[in-house]
Parts: structure tokens; C-alpha cells; sequence
């Protein structure tokens, strides 16, 4: 029988979490023990199918959750059919074992040791600090993908006739589809309703901007000063919302400067880098893209604060309308700086992670 020591070293090895003593006596109990050694395999191989290291408890359980249940009416050619059906009574029994020893170890791990995490009640919290991205694995099956310096709020299993979500920065959404339970992302002022649907919104407090991007399918975005307007977003289509005056807007999407109203937005299309590019502008970042085109330096500097995780003071006012194209992959801040340098005349100084702009 599989004992208790094995799935809690079993555990922590999966999770990146075991030390050098632990390793050397997991490996000791495999060299012994056939049948250890059959389940170490087995759940080596279904781990290393998704390597990626996220930042929320939850995700972890999930993970191995969606590899031990594989539904009974599962079709593939033999060669691909799921192991997990050849597997004796015996293994299923130490799946579900080593499924709940992950999840407390990861409930554990995660809300104790991980600063981007947190859990209240039913509600989860998730932190990125700059530099940084995490995704998310929301208990309904959709994934969020959080960009640098934002924070989403969500509830750790959806309940109610809605799945609705608090977000404070920037992300990227790929909603499961339930036409019974609308998603809803707050975000700042906007309310981004829907179904089923891969969707990009940015609602940083220090930008002059909110945007909501559709990649696919069809979103409703309502404004909280302004419940009544209803905004339907096609695929390719990005709403502009101007965080600092309101106006009301004309039905032709056209900004409007009318006198009796307070919102302020335009539609306009995704922003290609080049016309016979695909990279967007706006979903780059998913892919740890960089990318603006003729972009104001002002704008862009907030950009490359979350990017690089330093601060960007303006001591040329002037350089703050400076306009820039370009492409930021692996380049670090120094190596960035003198290639903007190349296109506008400006100075710089960087020290103790701030960046004065001369």
C-alpha cells in the first residue's frame, strides 16, 4: 500500500517544493518500491503536460484535477486513449489521495507563502507586482491572464445567475461559455457583460485611458455614471474610455463634446503594428510583447514602469509629447532608453530604479 510519506513527497516534488533531503528519500522509496514507483511515473507524466507555474491556489488543484477525470464517453485512437481507464482500482483510489494532498498542500503554500495571493470568505484576491504576470484558473473554467501591477478580486466557486469579477489593472480573458450564467468584468467605470468570449481590459488608475479589446465573440459594456447606455463591441473592435472628463457620446461612436452629459468614448479598431502585421497592439503583452505604435512618451513611460518595475519622472515637459513606434522584447530599461533615444533627442539619468527624463 502507498503510504502517506510517498504522496507527501510525491507532492512537494511536483510543486517544486522539496529539498535535497526529501529528494534523496523519495528517491530511496522509489528504488524499493515498485508500486511507488509506478505512480511516481504516472503523475510525472501528466504534471510535465503543462509546466507553466501560476500564482493562485486554486489553479494548482486544477491541475491535476483535469488529469485524473477524463469522461467515460472519451473518444481517441488507441494509441492516445487516456491511461487513466487501464489504471486498477488501486490507482484511481491513490489518485484522488494525492489530488486532495496537492490541494491542501497547495491551499497551504499559496495563501501562506505567495504575496500575489489571497483568500477571504468565498472571495479570492490576486496580486502581480511589476514585471510580472500570473494566470488564473477561475472555478467556471475560464482563464484569466493578468498583465504587471494589477489586481483581480473573484470568488473562489461562482454562485448566483452571475460569474462577475473585480479588476484593477490589466487583463486578458478567454470566458467558458454559459449562456445562463453572463460574465461580468467591473472594471473602473466600466461594466464588460458576457457570454462566452476572449476579451483584453486595461483599467489602470494613472492612465488617461480604460479599453476594452475583443478578440472573439460579443461584448456588452455598460458605464456606471451612465447605466443606461449599452455599448455592443464586434470582434477586432476596442472601446476607449477617458478616465478624466465625461462626456456624453453621439450613437455614431463619434466623441461628442455635447453640453448635458458626462461620458466621454469611441470605438475604434485594433491597432496593428504594421498593416500587413498580425501583432496587436493592444494583446501584445500576453505574448511578453512590448508594442506601441506612435505612441505619446507620457503614455508609453507608464507602460515601461509596470514592465520594468522602476518610475519615470518627466524633467522635460516637452519629452513628454515625444511619439514613438517600436518593439520591446528582450531588451532591458538602459538598452530600451537609447533606442528611443535614436528617434528623439532627449537625455536621461537612471538611478536606484528611477529614470529621469532630460
Amino acid at each position: 500500500m502507498v503510504n502517506d510519506r510517498f504522496i507527501q513527497l510525491l507532492t512537494k516534488k511536483l510543486s517544486d517544493q522539496i529539498d535535497e533531503s526529501e529528494l534523496a528519500e523519495l528517491n530511496y522509496i522509489l528504488a524499493n518500491d515498485e508500486e511507488c514507483r509506478q505512480q511516481h511515473d504516472f503523475f510525472k507524466t501528466y504534471w510535465a503536460q503543462d509546466e507553466q507555474k501560476y500564482s493562485n491556489e486554486a489553479l494548482l488543484f486544477h491541475r491535476i484535477r483535469n488529469r485524473i477525470t477524463i469522461p467515460e464517453d472519451f473518444d481517441d485512437a488507441d494509441s492516445k486513449k487516456s491511461r487513466i481507464r487501464r489504471l486498477p482500482l488501486l490507482w484511481r483510489s491513490l489518485a484522488a489521495v494525492l489530488l486532495l494532498g496537492i490541494g491542501v498542500f497547495a491551499y497551504y503554500h499559496y495563501s501562506w507563502q505567495s504575496p500575489g495571493a489571497a483568500k477571504t470568505g468565498n472571495e479570492a484576491v490576486t496580486k502581480t507586482p511589476s514585471r510580472t504576470k500570473s494566470k488564473i484558473y477561475l472555478s467556471d473554467g475560464s482563464v484569466v491572464t493578468l498583465n504587471s501591477e494589477t489586481v483581480l478580486r473573484y470568488p473562489s466557486s461562482f454562485t448566483g445567475l452571475t460569474r462577475e469579477v473585480y479588476l484593477d489593472g490589466e487583463a486578458f480573458f478567454n470566458v467558458a461559455k454559459d449562456h445562463a450564467h453572463p460574465f461580468i468584468v467591473h472594471a473602473g467605470k466600466m461594466n464588460v457583460r458576457v457570454l462566452g468570449t476572449k476579451f483584453n481590459v486595461k483599467s489602470y488608475a494613472n492612465d488617461k485611458n480604460s479599453e476594452t479589446t475583443l478578440i472573439k465573440g460579443a461584448i456588452e459594456v455598460t458605464l456606471s455614471d451612465r447605466p443606461s447606455d449599452r455599448i455592443i463591441l464586434k470582434p477586432n473592435e476596442k472601446l476607449i474610455l477617458n478616465n478624466k472628463t465625461f462626456k456624453k457620446p453621439r450613437i455614431n461612436n463619434n466623441l461628442s463634446n455635447s453640453e448635458d452629459s458626462d461620458t466621454n468614448y469611441s470605438l475604434t479598431n485594433l491597432t496593428h503594428l504594421r498593416s500587413n502585421d498580425t501583432t496587436i497592439v493592444e494583446t501584445s503583452w500576453v505574448n511578453n510583447e512590448l508594442v506601441f505604435k506612435d505612441e505619446a512618451f507620457s503614455d508609453l513611460a507608464n507602460r515601461m514602469e509596470r514592465w520594468y518595475g522602476i518610475k519615470i519622472k518627466f524633467k522635460n515637459g516637452d519629452a513628454k509629447d515625444y511619439r514613438f513606434t517600436g518593439v520591446f522584447v528582450k531588451e532591458n530599461i538602459v538598452e530600451a532608453l537609447n533606442a528611443l533615444k535614436l528617434i528623439e533627442p532627449f537625455n536621461y539619468k537612471y538611478k536606484n530604479q528611477t529614470v529621469s527624463i532630460y
